[in-house]
């Protein structure tokens, strides 16, 4: 004989104390592992921050889809518990950088208009409908679509639901607007605007074409100046260490000896200079933040140039722009540097002097 499906709801009650507000405490079982039920009780807030029973009973429904796991489908689940459980569960193991942009996007995009929402309520008419209306680049909603599709997968994998309807949701991920590529003259303007070390910065950018985190996670052991290589081994947001963004991206990097001349000149004027150190310390030594660093120097300085509005990414378009379609950037040539070199060099000798060789 089966043994039936238990769903334990709990019991939520409200508490009085001593010394300030009332307060809401939530009481439920836990298996323990011989098997036997313990009872366990957490707080989970004040009346002040959750004033009504159906305003607690939203926040107390992620912790019931936890407790009730293993027990398939014995009551409908909103979106906004499987996001916590995905958070909990899956979030944690990614690159900083791609958790900051989920947890961006869930907030702000996917749970205010679909928190509430129990799983089966969820159409892939509306959802396409709903993309279609937001006020966003193609791309972005490419990435919103793909994130909810990545909570329905989880819910799926921990039996909460049999249907995935992000599926059936179609979207275009063409682009509105050409992206902003600069000029090896514009990017001559620029350098012209900024102080050291970010003139360097942004010419690693322009001929290299790494990502703005993988700039702030080098380090002085990443070069190999006889070769003229670079080895990209890590990422850094935040002042977060983390992997690179792709396996193609710690592929072996040529630099050209112009650009080895100007970073070597960098590592003189350092005062961080072993190999664990990072190439773009700050003054305590630690990596700097990059948009810190777009905002205080780079916009500020594209504006003064008269160049409008730029972006990290904005390099690594300059950089692509010379790369041949089915190579890697390992084997691609490096044309971009003639022009970008002339421009720096008359950047030097406006303020830096003689330290930019041609």
């Amino acid at each position: 004989m089966s043994k039936r499906a238990r769903y334990q709801f709990g019991c939520l009650t409200r508490r009085k104390r001593v010394r300030g507000g009332d307060v809401w405490r939530f009481r439920y079982y836990e298996t323990n592992i011989d098997g036997g039920r313990c009872r366990r009780s957490c707080l989970i807030g004040t009346v002040t921050q959750y004033p009504t029973r159906a305003d607690v009973l939203r926040v107390i429904e992620r912790f019931r889809v936890r407790i009730n796991l293993k027990h398939r489908f014995a009551r409908p689940v909103t979106l906004d518990a499987v996001v916590d459980h995905y958070v909990k569960q899956e979030l944690s193991v990614l690159r900083y950088g791609t958790q900051q942009s989920h947890l961006s996007t869930l907030r702000r995009w996917i749970l205010p208009r679909w928190g509430d929402c129990l799983l089966e309520q969820v159409k892939a008419v509306d959802v396409e409908e709903w993309l279609r209306l937001l006020p966003l680049a193609p791309k972005s909603k490419i990435n919103i679509r793909s994130l909810f599709h990545l909570v329905y997968v989880h819910a799926r994998r921990w039996e909460l639901t049999d249907a995935n309807p992000i599926e059936l949701v179609r979207q275009s991920g063409g682009r509105k607007t050409i992206p902003r590529t600069l000029s090896a003259r514009e990017i001559g303007l620029l350098l012209r605007q900024l102080a050291e070390p970010y003139r360097t910065m942004v010419l690693v950018a322009g001929c290299l074409g790494l990502r703005v985190s993988e700039i702030i996670g080098l380090q002085w052991g990443d070069f190999y100046w006889e070769d003229l290589n670079l080895l990209v081994k890590r990422s850094v947001v935040h002042g977060r260490i983390g992997d690179t963004k792709t396996e193609a991206s710690q592929l072996p990097l040529p630099i050209d000896a112009r650009l080895a001349r100007i970073l070597q000149e960098h590592w003189k004027r350092s005062v961080y200079r072993q190999p664990q150190d990072w190439v773009f310390a700050n003054r305590d030594g630690r990596p700097r933040w990059q948009e810190s660093i777009l905002h205080r120097q780079l916009k500020p300085a594209a504006l003064r140039a008269g160049l409008g509005r730029i972006g990290w990414h904005t390099f690594r378009h300059y950089a692509g722009r010379w790369t041949i379609p089915g190579k890697r950037r390992t084997d691609s040539p490096k044309p971009h540097y003639c022009g970008l070199w002339n421009f720096a060099s008359t950047a030097a000798r406006h303020s830096l002097g003689p330290r930019f060789l041609t």
